[in-house]
């Protein structure tokens, strides 16, 4: 959870000024911030591809964290930026306006009566829903966009008038499996209390409260902490609702929107779509926003960046250059959805370290999708098809594991190495290499230094020596190793010593 004082900043457009919900929101960003921000592609690291096998299977898992903003994305932030912004607008804590709401709120609680007893409100920002395949990257990247604002902002006074409130900027719930509205009441409530410490959900819960009345209370917490956007993900579960449940929850979510101006955003899947054939459909025309429909990815230029952008994390000892044939292949095998596409990416990547062969070619990745893709072959032979109704029948993609792959390489790996025995030197070896790489030794340089070190001299032990003498073989630019360990001269005076003793490299049991 972000949680930050509110920071009231100058705003460059009039109607946002004077409102404390919206002058402690971060600034509008510029499409090019936006990206700056949510890009994440570590890379790899110079010298990682020296590391022995079982170092660089770990690497390879940094893939799953690579996040490359598309179009779509600043498409997204632009709709989140503006959604709670204009549902703001109205909305002030300072005016008479929110002290009647809480007062009508409270006195409908307190006789238990149901949300169509809440005074209508002219809602200023509706919200948006996003439909698209599952794995195509809806639910990561509104999460990453949304790790962008902070969720609470703790305000205590504005323009030196008191204001304690505890603002939620947003809240994000999943849908129940079975469709419960009662269930999705419940997970609001934990949600709020997880924010900002309250205890909605335990005194609810121990209540026999109908979906009505809880429907009133969540009203009223949105409307106490000032709740920017609600986001619903997984809304395709709301057709297996029994008993009118999916009616009900969508009324109440179009409730939402006109008696307090909460706008709600829905996530789903291509199921979702006949939910959404519905007055809450109606609701959110006036917004201007409507419904991003979110397909697979083209094979065209945003394609390219998203694949030369990744290719940057690659660990096999061999640098495997990216060719059009590598691209079309990894389209091909995964149409362009972004989950398959980096898990393919990575689990080319484990077999060719796992099984010593270093490299891989296109046709791996046709060969790991017939090894892994099983499961989701028809939904992928649908989408080649590119005949419509095929792809609604097969509806959502199942998820991909990787966890069993890599373990089963894992295994492979260690087999193929034999049965473990004591390694010290090698530890001893690869610890040095890493420091060395630190202290900025070219890798090839930094590994043949450490294996000349380790076999002249026979009496050092420890990381430190190895580091100490290796480094000043480097910097004399002779490979020669004919430093005592014991009796050398003072490192301190040694050219690197401070950067050694900042990273650690340097510890006072060694010395």
């Amino acid at each position: 959870m972000s949680e930050y004082a509110a920071d009231y900043k100058k705003q460059v457009l009039y109607d946002y000024t004077n409102n404390p919900l919206i002058e402690a929101l971060p600034e509008i960003w510029c499409s090019d911030e936006v990206v700056d921000m949510l890009s994440n592609n570590e890379g790899h690291h110079d010298g990682e591809r020296e590391l022995d096998s079982h170092y660089r299977m770990h690497c390879v898992l940094r893939l799953f964290r690579y996040f490359q903003p598309l179009e779509q994305h600043v498409e997204i932030e632009r709709r989140f930026s503006k959604c709670i912004r204009q549902g703001y607008l109205h909305r002030s804590p300072l005016s008479p306006e929110y002290a009647k709401g809480l007062a009508q709120g409270h006195k409908i609680i307190s006789q238990q009566q149901d949300y169509m007893r809440l005074n209508a409100f002219r809602p200023t920002s509706i919200g948006f829903t996003i439909i698209g395949l599952s794995g195509i990257g809806k639910t990561s990247a509104v999460l990453n966009i949304l790790s962008l604002y902070p969720q609470i902002i703790d305000h205590s006074a504005y323009q030196g008038i008191p204001l304690i409130l505890r603002q939620i900027v947003w809240l994000k719930l999943d849908c129940p499996h079975d469709g419960s509205v009662k269930g999705l009441c419940m997970e609001f409530f934990e949600a709020v209390d997880r924010a900002v410490g309250t205890n909605y959900f335990p005194t609810l819960s121990r209540g026999r409260y109908t979906v009505d009345v809880l429907m009133v209370h969540m009203a009223q917490a949105a409307r106490l902490h000032s709740l920017g956007v609600l986001v619903i993900d997984e809304i395709q579960h709301l057709s297996l609702a029994k008993g009118g449940g999916q009616d009900k929850m969508l009324n109440f979510f179009v409730t939402l929107v006109n008696t307090i101006g909460v706008p709600v955003v829905l996530i789903g899947t291509s199921r979702a779509k006949p939910i959404l054939q519905s007055e809450f459909r109606q609701a959110r025309r006036g917004s201007g926003q409507g419904d991003l429909l979110w397909d697979k990815m083209k094979k065209d230029a945003s394609w390219d960046v998203f694949v030369s952008t990744m290719w940057q994390n690659q660990w096999t000892r061999q640098v495997v250059t990216l060719t059009d044939d590598f691209k079309n292949a990894l389209y091909d095998e995964s149409q362009g959805i972004i989950d398959i596409a980096v898990k393919l990416y990575a689990m080319v990547q484990i077999k060719a370290i796992a099984l010593g062969e270093e490299t891989f070619n296109p046709s791996d990745f046709r060969a790991v999708a017939s090894e892994k893709l099983g499961l989701v072959k028809p939904m992928l032979d649908a989408l080649r098809s590119g005949d419509k109704k095929k792809i609604d029948k097969y509806g959502d993609i199942s998820p991909v594991n990787v966890d069993d792959y890599y373990s089963a390489y894992a295994t492979s790996l260690d087999l193929k190495q034999g049965v473990p025995k004591k390694r010290e030197n090698i530890s001893l070896s690869e610890k040095a290499v890493l420091k060395l790489l630190e202290l900025g030794v070219e890798p090839k340089k930094a590994k043949r230094l450490t294996g000349k070190v380790l076999s002249e001299r026979q009496d050092v032990k420890s990381v430190a020596d190895v580091v100490r003498i290796a480094y000043q073989a480097f910097l004399s630019t002779s490979d020669t190793i004919n430093i005592d360990a014991k009796q050398q001269g003072d490192l301190r005076e040694t050219v690197g010593y401070e950067e050694m003793k900042a990273d650690g490299t340097i510890e006072k049991i060694e010395w």
